[in-house]
């Protein structure tokens, strides 16, 4: 009788990288126990900035609820209305209107310095790289919504005061 000792192989033939690194049984094992993938990715993984640009996206879509809102369905009537009621209570209907506006003048300006800060928060986030393509056409998207809500102020006022600007050339032609 020899008294070499035996390590049993998990399949006869077949030796583990473990027993041949000198180990042990099972070493394989416990050493692919031990090393895990990370639950979440690296804060430099393409995935974890992506997830950084779409909490930040989301985060200033929240903010914008009441700014959409507020231009939503704004047209002149909103201002005459305005001046209706403050004649209703006796009060100087031209102020009621330029208050209305000013407070609109308002929400378009702290609406632009949150896409300012909107754009430090895209840049911190992307980590020194350029934008993702869908974080610049949703940054672009959210900035064009402010311009619309800006262009609905502006028109409103127009229609109120002037009965409406000269017609848009635009619309005679079918494109």
């Amino acid at each position: 009788m020899t008294s070499a000792t035996t390590v049993s192989s998990p399949s006869p033939g077949r030796v583990s990288g473990a027993l041949r690194r000198g180990l042990g049984p099972g070493a394989g094992r416990a050493l692919a126990a031990g090393v895990r993938q990370p639950r979440t990715p690296p804060p430099w993984s393409p995935a974890a900035v992506d997830a950084d640009l779409r909490a930040a996206l989301d985060a200033f879509e929240q903010q914008t609820v009441d700014w959409c809102e507020a231009f939503e369905d704004f047209d002149e009537d909103v201002l005459a209305e305005a001046a209706a009621e403050a004649r209703v209570f006796r009060r100087d209907s031209g102020a009621a209107v330029h208050q209305l506006v000013a407070d609109l003048v308002g929400q378009l300006a702290d609406w632009d310095r949150a896409l300012d800060r909107l754009g430090k928060t895209l840049t911190a986030a992307a980590r020194a790289r350029p934008l993702p393509d869908w974080a610049a056409t949703a940054a672009r998207t959210e900035e064009a919504r402010r311009r619309r809500a800006r262009q609905t102020l502006l028109e409103a006022i127009a229609l109120h005061h002037h009965r409406g600007p000269a017609p848009d050339p635009r619309t005679r032609h079918p494109w």
